[in-house]
């Protein structure tokens, strides 16, 4: 294993590869007022997906044609930071708020993980990948896409997993792997380069929740206080390092809402959206639990049918492909979908050839109407969880059990969160929602929240079994991120004593649980451990600083100040919220009273 202090050079360099393109690209978007400037980390994710997911078309292609696509990416890479560091438009935009402070944190969070995760082991020498201590006492899912990248490489694609198909899994974070293979690939950097680059793909999901933040248009305290708690969850913290790529996808599909609801109304805005659709279901599909009342929602709005069908040819051109392989190269590619939606699950390859209709037609066809109904009431219960007595997550006993059950429940997964419901209940906490944040932006956010809750559960076949049932890691984390963003929104009404408070009880309580506890009585590896700690410390400063920059300072004229003649108090009041939104949501604009 490579020292720790490669760590931060090599996190630059991939970071580089995979974002400097698209930032290019959003920044010319942004340019010419096509998006929001809090979107453009977000688009420059979609970009780096859409060069990410050729990459696997061309492997599977030629492996040589592969390598030479590689090579271009990062000579791509290199071009897209010179015009970036060169070009002063390019600069005074990256030098703004809403580019800025996404990509620091992204950086120093993804870091912070990474290191995290390499600084403790199981075993004195790091053997395999989940020899590291968070990532024991799951699955080994989270290296899937890194084995399939391997099989690529090596020309044989078809290879199972254990019992898992290859081509039952969406391959976008297999495509990032395969287009930064000269450092994922066999050599020195091979676990840490894999592990280093899928961490950033999580993290992604950042700058898309930083994206609907200024959308509500939350002041600064505010706005840092409720991404603080997100990123200090155990759901965040543990699905950032057991790499699975289930944060990619909801980083995507959050991009896609921002989009389609918040959007500057355009066709290349809707193309975008579409393709960020489709990028997110080339992630994981598990997002098409979100994207179903995304749809139903817009639809309602009646969207001009150009701009709709913009969208859906987005996302077909991402999708397509990866279901015509499935259907032709390496068929039948639905044992997930067997498994989730009708309850039998059957190795790959299995002799079981019914096709996904068959079986939940006989799936369904042995049960009773009673039988049914129990089974769609049993998986809404398990929202709200129940005690386990096992598994346990990232180290034995009570706390490797309290972990599992973060992991598992939608409940016990928002934690402190769920605290929003005292806002909601108090009458004078409530009627101050419209004063703190735009509650218009926020209805669409918890509408698609609440449908997939009731979606989801009816949907999945259930009861009991964590395959078939809606657990928390079988469901669409983009739903996740906006229930974190809804609610965390609604508790920053409170009094800003409280606010604070809650703050730093869910920041010690994750790093205690997910970080520090999982480090006892292990072997630990000092330079990451330095590292980490480090991190963690320039992590909450930087929080800290961030919320003083977006907070923007008005100056109140003159003639408004006390002592003098002024306009009418609730007019001036209304003015300067007016020029404080305006200024937060783009700081550089001008605001005529």
């Amino acid at each position: 294993m490579p020292a720790g202090l490669s760590s931060p050079f090599l996190l630059l360099v991939q970071a580089v590869w995979l974002l400097a393109p698209g930032l290019v690209a959003g920044a010319e978007l942004a340019r010419r007022d096509l998006i929001a400037r809090y979107l453009v980390v977000p688009v420059a994710g979609v970009f780096g997906a859409v060069l990410s997911y050729a990459a696997v078309w061309i492997y599977l292609a030629s492996r040589t044609a592969g390598e030479v696509y590689s090579y271009l990416t990062a000579g791509l890479a290199a071009a897209a930071a010179a015009g970036l560091a060169l070009r002063p438009a390019y600069r005074r935009l990256l030098a703004t708020v809403d580019v800025a402070a996404p990509l620091v944190l992204l950086y120093l969070l993804t870091l912070f993980l990474v290191t995290a995760t390499f600084g403790c082991t199981v075993r004195p020498v790091l053997g395999a990948l989940n020899d590291a201590c968070h990532l024991t006492g799951l699955t080994g899912d989270n290296i899937l896409p890194q084995l399939f990248a391997d099989n690529v490489l090596n020309g044989h694609p078809r290879t199972p997993a254990w019992d898992w198909q290859p081509s039952a899994r969406p391959p976008l974070q297999s495509g990032a792997v395969l287009m930064q293979t000269p450092v994922t690939g066999p050599g020195q950097f091979h676990f840490l380069g894999y592990q280093t680059l899928a961490v950033l793909l999580q993290v992604l999901c950042l700058p898309a929740v930083w994206a609907l933040l200024r959308i509500l248009r939350l002041s600064g305290y505010r706005l840092v206080a409720v991404l603080t708690m997100f990123v200090f969850t155990g759901f965040f913290v543990y699905n950032s390092v057991f790499v699975w790529p289930k944060l990619l996808a909801a980083g995507l599909t959050l991009t896609a809402y921002a989009l389609l609801f918040h959007g500057r109304p355009g066709r290349s805005t809707w193309a975008l959206a579409g393709v960020a659709a489709g990028a997110g279901l080339v992630a994981h599909a598990g997002v098409a639990f979100t994207l179903l009342p995304m749809a139903f929602l817009l639809l309602r709005r009646r969207p001009a049918g150009r701009h709709a069908g913009l969208a859906l040819a987005g996302a077909v051109a991402m999708q397509a492909p990866w279901t015509a392989y499935q259907r032709v190269v390496d068929p039948p590619g639905d044992q997930l979908l067997k498994w989730h939606f009708a309850g039998v699950w059957q190795p790959a390859y299995g002799p079981d050839r019914r096709s996904l209709t068959e079986v939940l037609a006989d799936s369904y066809g042995s049960l009773s109407v009673a039988e049914i109904l129990h089974h769609k009431w049993t998986n809404f219960l398990a929202l709200f969880g129940e005690r386990l007595h096992g598994p346990h997550l990232a180290g034995p006993g009570p706390l490797g059990i309290l972990r599992a059950e973060e992991m598992f429940f939608v409940l016990f997964a928002l934690g402190v969160f769920n605290l929003a419901l005292v806002p909601l209940l108090a009458a004078p906490l409530r009627r101050r929602l419209a004063l703190v944040l735009d509650l218009p932006a926020l209805k669409p956010m918890a509408a698609v929240a609440g449908l997939t809750l009731v979606i989801w559960p009816l949907l999945l076949f259930g009861p009991g079994d964590p395959g078939t049932s809606p657990t928390v890691f079988q469901g669409s984390y983009a739903t996740m991120a906006l229930l974190f963003v809804v609610l965390g929104a609604v508790l920053t009404v409170l009094p800003r004593w409280a606010t604070t408070a809650l703050v730093a009880v869910n920041v010690t309580w994750t790093t205690a649980l997910w970080i520090v506890l999982v480090w006892i009585h292990h072997h630990a590896h000092w330079s990451y451990l330095a590292l980490s700690g480090a991190s963690w410390l320039a992590l909450l400063a930087f929080l800290g600083w961030t919320a003083r920059w977006l907070d923007v300072r008005v100056r109140v004229p003159a003639q408004t100040r006390p002592g003098m003649v002024s306009v009418a108090p609730a007019t001036h009041h209304a003015t300067r919220r007016r020029i404080v939104r305006a200024r937060q949501r783009d700081p550089h604009r001008r605001v005529r009273r």
